[in-house]
């Protein structure tokens, strides 16, 4: 189980990191080819992207968690982190860009994973009342 744990979390920190990298440096496109999105999902990132500052900041913020789910530190803070960008993923790929949704249906498994696996150390963020 602790290589299961070692290589979920370091594919999810290494997907995020090169994702998030390739918004800067453009080297994924030169190596994979992904299918052309339909109208649709353009339309969807192209309003995303008239927010100047939404993309950059989304990227910063996934290079910073990639970065810390591969060197093991503030894995569990960074789980979290993640975990609304990956469920955003999933859905855009499983809703708008179904050709590639297995991408984001593996980060959604991957994240789930590792919540599962580290559920004892959460289990206290879901105390009803918490005491004073």
């Amino acid at each position: 189980m602790k290589y299961a744990i070692i290589i979920a979390r370091s594919v999810l920190g290494l997907i995020y990191l090169v994702f998030g990298l390739d918004f800067f440096f453009h080297f994924v496109s030169h190596i994979v080819s992904f299918p052309p999105l339909d109208d649709k999902a353009n339309a969807f990132l192209g309003e995303l992207a008239a927010a100047k500052y939404f993309f950059p900041f989304l990227k910063v913020i996934e290079i910073i968690c990639g970065l810390f789910l591969i060197i093991n530190r503030y894995t569990l803070f960074f789980i979290l982190a993640v975990f609304p960008i990956t469920i955003n993923i999933f859905l855009f790929h499983a809703f708008l860009a179904c050709p590639v949704v297995l991408l984001g249906a593996t980060m959604l498994v991957l994240n789930l994973f590792l919540m599962v696996v580290y559920r004892k150390y959460y289990i206290s963020l879901f105390t009803v009342s918490p005491g004073n």
